[in-house]
């Protein structure tokens, strides 16, 4: 039988892994930006020498915006792992109750920025698709 005090214990464990859910979402985002990382990567290692400058640039500024996206999901995981933990420490110390949600707050304004940055080098990959296809388009209709 559980002691008077294990629906609270309960509560807490709860709240704690809500924050799971988060860091969970945030795992994803990080996959998925460093698979398209390693992609820019080895498009530009394989086609170094017949890119312009244009698309070097384009490629650069895609990874600029990568990495800011994985810095961000990073750091989200981070405030939501610290949240959990704080959630806990709650128990001993009520008057801090504030800080966690401070923590899950600055956690989701971090995957945010990291959404934004992950949608500007998306654009930008989905512009140099349209321009490789025009090049080839207009390449084909030459030769016809």
């Amino acid at each position: 039988m559980l002691g008077p005090h294990a629906g609270g214990v309960v509560a807490i464990i709860s709240q704690m892994i809500t924050p799971a859910i988060f860091i969970l979402a945030c795992g994803n985002l990080v996959g998925s930006g460093i698979a398209r990382l390693v992609r820019v990567v080895d498009r530009v290692r394989e086609m170094a020498s017949k890119l312009s400058v244009a698309d070097l640039a384009s490629f650069k500024r895609r990874a600029i915006y990568l990495e800011r996206a994985l810095i961000a999901y990073y750091g989200a995981i981070a405030l939501f792992v610290v949240s959990s933990l704080l959630i806990a420490l709650t128990v001993a110390y009520p008057t801090i109750l504030f800080v966690p949600t401070i923590t899950t707050i600055l956690g989701a304004f971090s995957v945010l920025y990291g959404a934004m940055n992950s949608l500007l080098e998306v654009r930008i990959a989905a512009g140099m698709l349209r321009q490789e296809i025009e090049r080839f388009e207009t390449k084909d209709r030459s030769t016809t």
